[in-house]
This record gives structure tokens, sequence and C-alpha cells, in this order.
């Protein structure tokens, strides 16, 4: 019986076309942590690395300056207001699972169904959760909840909701708009492709040896080592593929 000859691996070229500058920020650190300064050296890739890293401090230093202008006091207040409605109507319907009342824990039970891909929301970027409350409210709002809503009484909670993360939106683009406007420095615009590219011309260089070593070397340390960054960058890959959002990046 012929065997199966073993799946050669290689890291997949993400397109970060869709991804909010959070969100790139977040992936390319990670791969440069997963790239190491020590296996850069290993590998005699030292520059390719210094090069790919010395464009993302460049995006990091743009991504902390236009941060630190969109967090400020009215902002964080408006989003803290905003994730306080939030928790308050995501803990009720969970305590309400185990409400003695029948009548009750079954709505709670229901209203839950509309929680479960929006429980997080909370915890994401100021955009991110915007858009997932909205979502969650939306849902929520369907036709199939309104009895469980009625029966728990969450209608005034969800209006004050819906009107927190409107003012939030509303407070928190017109903070783009003046960020747009003043900023002068090199934008995330321009630096987001350098460093694209030096990323590129790093993975490149990654499966190159990857498949070296696995075809004519037969390296097994080369392979397992390799082989093991290999996967836990396309694991960052299928993380930012899953969390990007149709939204062009500023």
């Amino acid at each position: 019986m012929e065997l199966i000859k073993e799946k050669i691996k290689e890291i997949n070229r993400p397109s970060f076309r869709l991804v909010r500058n959070a969100g790139h920020y977040a992936y390319h650190g990670s791969v440069l942590k997963a790239i190491s300064p020590v296996i850069a050296k290993e590998y005699k890739m030292e520059d390719l690395r210094l090069a790919y890293e010395r464009l993302f401090r460049k995006e990091e230093e743009a991504f902390m300056r236009h941060r630190s202008f969109e967090e400020t006091k009215d902002i964080q207040a408006a989003d803290q207001k905003r994730d306080e409605l939030f928790c308050f109507i995501k803990r009720f319907i969970e305590n309400m699972k185990y409400n003695p009342d029948p009548e009750l824990k079954a709505g709670a039970e229901v209203l839950n169904r509309a929680l479960a891909l929006y429980r997080n929301a909370h915890r994401k970027s100021f955009e991110e959760n915007t858009d997932m409350v909205d979502r969650f409210i939306a849902e929520i709002e369907k036709e199939e909840y309104a009895g469980a809503l009625n029966r728990l009484d969450l209608q005034k909670s969800l209006s004050l909701l819906k009107e927190a993360n409107t003012k939030f939106a509303a407070l928190y683009h017109e903070r783009l708009d003046k960020k747009r406007q003043r900023s002068s420095e090199e934008k995330m615009k321009q630096l987001r492709p350098l460093v694209d590219q030096a990323f590129f011309e790093v993975i490149k260089f990654i499966n190159a040896i990857y498949l070296v070593s696995h075809e004519i070397t037969k390296e097994e340390q080369v392979i397992d080592e390799l082989g093991r960054i290999i996967d836990e960058i396309n694991g960052c890959s299928e993380k930012l593929s899953v969390t990007k959002n149709p939204v062009l990046v500023t």
C-alpha cells in the first residue's frame, strides 16, 4: 500500500485590504513574536526581519499616536456607558436562566440565543464593539424574541443601549474626522503596505527554507522548528480572517 506523502507546509499569504488598523497592528506584532530575533539569526534572515520590524515600529508609533487622540475622556466615558448597559443586559439574561420561575427561565434561554455571538462585544475595539452592539440589537429585536423580551421586561434597557451606542458612534466618528484633518504625520494608510511587503519577503524566505529542508536536505530539526512557526503564523491569519470587518481603513 502506497503511503500518503506528508503535506508540505507553507505560510499562507493573507489579504489585509479590509482589516482595520487595530487588527493590522496586532497581527504583525504577533508575527514578529513568532519569528524571534534568535530564529532570524539561526536561519540567516536577520536583515529581512530587521527591515520588517523597523517598518512595524513606524506603524506602531503612528497607531499609538492616533489611538491616544481617539481615546479622549469623553469617548472613554461614552464607551463606558454603552458597555455598562450592554453588560447589564447580558448578565441579566445569563442570571435569569437560573430563575426558579419556569416562564422567566424559558424567556432567558430564548434571549441567550440572541446573545450568543455578541457576548464579548464590550471587550472589542471601539469600532468592533459598536458594530457588534448594533448587530446584537438588530438580532434581539427580531419577532422571534419579542415574547421573551416582554416577559423579562428588557425593552427600556435595550432602548437605552441603542441610544448610548448611537451617541458613542457619532462622537467617535466626529473625532476620526478631526484626526484626519489634523494629522500631518505619516499615516497608517501609507505605512501599512510597506509593512505588508516586508512581511511577504520574510514569509517567502521561511517557506523556501522549509521546502528545501522538507524535500531535499531532510533536516528534521529545521522541519519541526519552522513547521511550528508556519502553523503559528497561519493561526494568526485565520483569526485575522474571522475578525476583519468590511470597512476601509483610515
